[in-house]
């Protein structure tokens, strides 16, 4: 599904050269751009809903190292890809008290 939604990394190296990672982008710029709007609309409704992938944004975004917002979140869509799939495989509901955090 990371590949269809085109969140998978693009690794170059040759010999002892090796570029920093980054997205492919060669999936569905459509489903891309709704699972990016999904963590946006999570991070402006954290207050109502406790939720794991808000967590893990913001984990992310702690010093003393922090992620850039476009890096923490294209983390988190890479997140909610798993759940969604972990979710529908065993054909479970969510629940965040069953999360690990």
């Amino acid at each position: 599904m990371n590949a269809y939604v085109g969140i998978d990394l693009r690794r170059v190296q040759s010999g002892g050269f090796k570029e920093a990672d980054r997205i492919n982008r060669r999936g569905q710029n459509s489903a891309r751009y709704i699972m990016v709007e999904m963590i946006r609309s999570m991070l402006r409704n954290k207050a109502r809903m406790n939720n794991h992938i808000v967590d893990y944004y913001y984990k992310l975004k702690k010093e003393p190292h922090p992620k850039p917002d476009m890096v923490a979140t294209i983390a988190c869509v890479n997140r909610l890809d798993r759940t969604i799939m972990n979710l529908v495989c065993t054909n479970q509901a969510y629940d965040y008290t069953k999360t690990s955090h």
